[in-house]
C-alpha cells in the first residue's frame, strides 16, 4: 500500500522564472485571451513565451526549461500538450501550472483549478509567487508518464479513431467521442471480446477482460460538464486504480456507462473487477492492442507495465 504524500512548500529566494508553452491550435484559446494570460502570468514573474510547433515539441522545450533551472512551466492548452510537458517535468524540481485551453481539460479540473482561463492563470501565478505547490502522483505506462488516465483496448481504440478524424473532432467536439465510441463498439474490432489479463495484483493472473482502464485521478474524463467516474476512488495522493470489465454485452456496457455518470456503483457489478491503490502491475493482451495515455493514442502494445510514482510532479494549484 502506498502512503499519501503531504503537501509541501517551496519558497523561491528570487523572482521566479517561468516558461509559458501554448498550443496555437488549442480548442478554446485565441490570441486575445492568450495576451491577457501572458499579462497575468508576467506580473511578478520573469516569463518566456513559446508556442508549440508540432507533436512532441512541448516535451523538448520543457526539457530545456529543466536544464536552465526555471522554477515553473505554465501550459496553455489541452491535456495532450500537458502530457507532453509531464515527460520532462516528472521527478524534477520544476513546477507545472496548467491553464485549461483544450476540450475536456481533465488534468486541470482534477486539480481543482478554475475552468476560466484568467482565474486559473492568477491561481497558479500566485501559487508560484507564494512558494506553494502540491506534490502529486503520476502514473507510468511503459516509458510514458500520465497525469490522470490510461487504457488498453477499447477506450484507446476510440481515441485512435478520433485522432484519425481530426476534422470530425473539431466539428462535433465532445459529441465526436460518443459517435466514435458507438462506431468502434459495433465495428467489433476492440472491446467486446475478452483479450486482456492482469498480472501483479496479488495471486494468479486475472481475466480475460474486454476492457482495462487505469486512473490516477477521479473523474476519468468529462462529457461536457458531466464527470465520467470510471474509477471513483482514484486520487492524486495514492497509487493507481484499475478497473476491468469481463465479457460484456451492449446492454451491460450501457448499464456501466450510465453508472459512471451517476452514482458510480458499477464497481460492484459482477462483470467488473476494481483494484485500488496499486503500485505496479502488467496488462497482457492476446495480440497488440491500442494504448491511450491522458487522452492521447500511444501506439499498439501486447504487454504494458503500469507503475505509480508518488510525489513525482510539483503541481501549482
Amino acid at each position: 500500500m502506498i502512503e499519501p504524500v503531504i503537501a509541501a512548500t517551496l519558497r523561491p529566494p528570487h523572482r521566479p522564472r517561468a516558461l509559458l508553452l501554448y498550443n496555437p491550435n488549442a480548442a478554446s484559446t485565441n490570441a486575445t485571451a492568450r495576451d491577457r494570460i501572458v499579462a497575468i502570468l508576467g506580473d511578478g514573474v520573469d516569463l518566456e513565451v513559446q508556442p508549440t510547433k508540432q507533436r512532441g515539441h512541448a516535451t523538448h522545450v520543457a526539457a530545456g526549461a529543466v536544464h536552465e533551472g526555471l522554477d515553473a512551466v505554465f501550459v496553455l492548452g489541452g491535456d495532450g500538450t500537458t502530457n507532453e510537458v509531464l515527460q520532462s517535468l516528472a521527478t524534477t524540481d520544476v513546477c507545472l501550472g496548467h491553464i485549461p485551453g483544450g476540450g475536456a481539460n481533465v488534468f486541470a479540473r482534477s486539480l481543482g483549478l478554475p475552468t476560466d482561463q484568467q482565474e486559473a492563470a492568477r491561481r497558479i501565478r500566485d501559487a508560484l509567487l507564494e512558494g506553494r505547490h502540491r506534490p502529486i502522483s503520476l502514473g507510468r505506462a511503459g516509458e510514458r508518464w500520465f497525469g490522470f488516465s490510461a487504457g488498453l483496448g477499447f477506450d484507446a481504440a476510440v481515441v485512435r479513431r478520433i485522432e484519425q478524424r481530426p476534422r470530425r473532432k473539431r466539428l462535433l467536439g465532445d459529441v465526436a467521442f460518443v459517435d466514435q465510441a458507438v462506431r468502434e463498439w459495433f465495428a467489433g474490432g476492440v472491446g467486446p471480446q475478452p483479450a486482456i489479463r492482469v498480472h501483479g495484483t496479488g495471486g494468479q493472473a486475472r481475466g480475460p477482460y474486454g476492457i482495462a482502464m487505469v486512473a490516477n485521478a477521479d473523474p476519468y474524463t468529462y462529457l461536457g460538464p458531466r464527470p465520467m467516474r470510471v474509477t471513483p476512488d482514484a486520487s492524486h495522493d495514492r497509487g493507481l486504480d484499475l478497473l476491468c470489465v469481463g465479457p460484456v454485452t451492449t446492454a451491460r456496457i450501457l448499464r456501466i456507462i450510465a453508472e459512471t455518470f451517476g452514482r458510480a456503483g458499477h464497481a460492484r457489478f459482477p462483470e467488473v473487477d476494481y483494484w485500488r491503490d496499486l503500485d505496479r502491475f502488467d496488462l497482457v493482451a492476446d495480440s497488440p492492442l491500442p494504448l491511450m495515455v491522458d487522452g492521447d493514442y500511444a501506439g499498439e502494445h501486447q504487454q504494458v507495465t503500469f507503475s505509480a510514482h508518488l510525489g513525482a510532479l510539483k503541481a501549482l494549484c
